[in-house]
């Protein structure tokens, strides 16, 4: 009976890992003309869409996307798997953790490094929960901007939003980085069916 019981127990926790494959896989679809790009991330038997603009490419492992721009020299995204749970609350008992945690994404030549905001919710899609904190600095004396958005993706996975780029180009590369989450739904049975 104790078997069972720890083999049952196995299973739930098991269950609870992490299910979401953030490779980015690439469909072409076409719908009366020419064939479109379309990218997907995989959720166990679930295939979630999601679209970049003609200026992005994406490349990416099983824990991590990241996306470049073409036309903004040094703007990047990324989207990784987080190393804290979900369950971990963005409460101040555990901010300072989450703090320690983005300012550990900053490039090792930074200076003048500077919190300009810590925001919660700021991405709701979803029924996502988050908890953002945007950072300015110096990188080799180019002023710099950027952002770590916690996600919590479900109920135990958590999800990293990582925004950079020059301060000038910041707001341009956020709002079409913000696209990218804003577009992800589950991908049609038939990918050349509604968009």
């Amino acid at each position: 009976m104790k078997k069972i019981l720890a083999l049952i127990f196995l299973g739930i926790i098991s269950s609870a890992q992490a299910t979401l494959d953030l490779t980015p896989n690439e469909i072409n679809a076409s719908s009366d003309g020419p064939a479109i790009k379309r990218y997907y991330f995989r959720d166990g038997s679930k295939q979630l869409t999601f679209r970049i603009d003609n200026k992005m490419s994406v490349k990416g492992s099983s824990d991590a996307a990241a996306f470049r721009f073409q036309d903004m020299q040094g703007a990047a995204t990324k989207l990784a798997r987080s190393q804290t749970s979900a369950r971990t609350l963005f409460d101040e008992k555990n901010l300072a953790s989450y703090r320690n945690v983005a300012r550990t994404s900053l490039p090792a030549d930074a200076t003048d490094v500077q919190t300009e905001e810590e925001r919660a919710n700021p991405i709701t899609i979803n029924g996502w929960t988050s908890y953002r904190i945007i950072f300015s600095y110096k990188l080799f004396g180019n002023a710099q901007r950027r952002s770590i958005t916690f996600v919590n993706y479900n109920e135990a996975e958590q999800l990293v939003f990582d925004v950079s780029a020059t301060a000038n180009d910041y707001e341009k590369v956020y709002a079409r980085s913000f696209k990218i989450l804003n577009s992800i739904s589950d991908l049609p049975a038939d990918p050349n069916g509604p968009t």
